[in-house]
């Protein structure tokens, strides 16, 4: 591997992602770091280069940003932001679960750029605690769509049900997959621990999961209920669309800001500037 392409200096090898080699990397005019990935020759690969071009275009708060697509001396590469900062694993790895509120805020960032992706005909299909990086200030951003899925890797499989029979998905199978990973904010644990063994109708193996009201007895019903639709077997009990989980995320953040506001002002928790800043985003 040369140790530039283009204006680009290559600085630490990643890992292999569904795209191709990754690379953390400086942009050389603008003094920044930067990820990069090296494509394959399209002859050898049906149609990575034309979704590399729908993530190098998409643009969202909550999304990790592509920056450039181009070749040199015959090497194909994407470009896309570095976004420094932790991801949720080591945040819950670290410190344990994550507070209800700041749960539900961080899977509506991650909700709302799944539906601009799937405004593209994008499906992220790498969902995991790893693709969720905390920027700094606050701010979630979902990355993984391919280019840098090196990054995104996790021990545990967080793939949804269908994923896993090697079914066709679409963004309701993202919706399993972000709804785990909410499930581990809130209870530090993944779905499956402590979950009875997996079933078996008409040939299916059903994977099973342990209740998150088993796994944390301190969250509001409508917690409960969010997560257990967006982990629903069936693809078709889940929520349709990234659009409506949002809708739905929205709604409930609503509730729990009114039942914080009712509280006596001595108990209300103190609530950090740039939480909010990020639920206006569509």
């Amino acid at each position: 591997m040369p140790k530039r392409i283009a204006g680009y200096e290559i600085l630490e090898a990643l890992g292999k992602g569904s795209f191709g080699e990754s690379f953390k990397a400086r942009q050389i005019s603008l003094d920044r770091l930067v990820h990069l990935t090296v494509l394959p020759p399209p002859e050898t690969t049906k149609g990575i280069h034309s979704v590399a071009r729908v993530c190098a275009s998409l643009t969202h708060p909550h999304l990790v940003s592509g920056i450039d697509l181009g070749e040199a001396e015959g090497v194909r590469f994407l470009v896309t932001e570095w976004v420094e900062g932790p991801s949720v694993g080591e945040v819950v790895r670290r410190g344990g679960s994550i507070a209800e509120e700041r749960s539900l805020e961080i899977a509506l960032a991650c909700a709302q750029g799944l539906d601009q992706a799937a405004r593209h005909g994008l499906v992220h299909g790498g969902i995991t605690p790893e693709a969720v990086v905390i920027a700094l200030g606050g701010n979630p951003k979902l990355r993984g769509f391919g280019a840098d899925r090196a990054l995104a890797r996790s021990a545990m499989d967080w793939r949804s049900p269908e994923q896993r029979r090697g079914l066709a998905t679409d963004v309701r199978s993202d919706i399993w997959s972000l709804g785990a990973v909410l499930y581990f904010m809130l209870s530090a644990q993944h779905p499956a621990e402590g979950a009875p063994p997996p079933e078996v109708a008409d040939g299916v193996v059903i994977e099973t999961t342990l209740p998150l009201r088993e796994a944390n007895r301190k969250l509001q019903p409508e917690t409960y209920d969010l997560v257990e639709r967006m982990l629903a077997q069936s693809a078709e009990a889940r929520f349709p669309s990234a659009r409506e989980l949002t809708e739905a995320l929205e709604a409930l953040l609503v509730k729990l800001d009114e039942r914080v506001s009712l509280r006596p002002a001595a108990v209300r928790r103190a609530r950090p500037a740039h939480v909010r800043r990020f639920r206006r985003h569509r």
